[in-house]
């Protein structure tokens, strides 16, 4: 089947999908080019090359004319995820709890986009945080729709302790949504995940840990970062969509038994939601092709979005090396 030129951005409809009914869809480069499928954090978007008004994507450094995941050399295709607050559709909420959607529901609607835009196989896929959880959904339901998988800050389950503090931030918003605050309510929730985000060694580097008293109650430096995150994240996010896919992350499992795409997973020394050894698990739990790549970051989880040279070198590693079934 020879990959067809189809709009740029558009919408293919889901068949019996409990998890939405469209997904929503981007293209990038020509349609004759090597695909690749790029997908990042519950707070990525479809728009990884540049949205429509010029703005950049969500991985700038890392994708784009002239880096690693250049459009003038691969299709570079990505989605906006079911129950997310881009132009996908997300399952009916019923009231008692967030509506569930899996990595594998995602999975299934990248699968999807692949027959409508009439590929076959793709060249690689490069997925990071939830994004390499839902590579390796699809690794393991359409293997031989994938050549090769690169997953970073990902693993085949989620960390307890991960769980617990995701946890924590959905009670925050439906406390807050309990009060008619859930804007504030989210902001905070998103103000505590950044301090999982990045490590203690980040913030001591950046933050003076001596308050301002030049307004009255002290004020800190650090306050004033995760406020403003925070508060930036509740202007665009939705807190359903927030509820929907921490769970989601939460709810992720594969059996790295059964992936047998070759497949490159990449973890960071200071990242304490993904620990480095959950990677190695997944890896060393593989029947074959599996090869753990770890860096050292002081940027912890967020260190597929910071470090961007070890990020572009390790993503031309693999899409131009010839995978172990070529």
């Amino acid at each position: 089947m020879r990959a067809v030129a189809a709009p740029p951005f558009g919408k293919v409809t889901l068949s019996d999908s409990a998890a939405g009914d469209t997904v929503a869809y981007a293209s990038y480069g020509s349609e004759d080019a090597p695909a690749v499928f790029v997908l990042g954090g519950i707070s990525a978007h479809r728009f990884v090359c540049g949205k429509p008004d010029g703005t950049d994507g969500w991985w700038p450094g890392v994708v784009g004319r002239g880096v690693a995941l250049d459009p003038e050399r691969y299709r570079i295709v990505s989605i906006d995820w079911l129950g997310g607050v881009g132009d996908s559709t997300g399952p009916a909420t019923n009231g008692s709890g967030p509506p569930v959607v899996t990595t594998q529901n995602q999975a299934h609607a990248v699968a999807r986009v692949l027959d409508h835009l009439e590929i076959e196989q793709l060249h690689g896929f490069v997925g990071a945080s939830y994004g390499g959880m839902v590579g390796l959904a699809l690794g393991v339901l359409y293997p031989e729709r994938v050549r090769r998988l690169l997953v970073l800050c990902a693993a085949h389950r989620a960390h307890p302790m991960a769980v617990g503090l995701r946890v924590l931030q959905r009670r925050i918003v439906e406390l807050a949504a309990g009060s008619g605050q859930e804007t504030e309510g989210l902001a905070l929730a998103r103000a505590l995940a950044m301090t999982t985000y990045r490590t203690p060694e980040e913030f001591e580097q950046r933050f003076a840990s001596s308050p301002n008293w030049d307004e009255g109650p002290a004020r800190f430096a650090v306050e004033d970062y995760l406020e403003y995150q925070g508060e930036r994240f509740s202007r665009w996010f939705d807190a359903t969509a927030f509820r929907i896919l921490t769970q989601s992350l939460d709810i992720h499992h594969v059996d790295p038994e059964d992936i047998t795409v070759p497949t490159t997973a990449m973890s960071v020394d200071s990242d304490t939601l993904v620990p480095p050894w959950l990677v190695a698990e997944l890896v060393r739990r593989m029947p074959s092709a599996g090869r753990a790549v770890r860096i050292a970051s002081n940027f912890g989880h967020d260190a597929f979005l910071k470090e961007h040279r070890a990020v572009r070198r390790l993503i031309v590693n693999v899409l131009e090396t010839e995978a172990h079934h070529d």
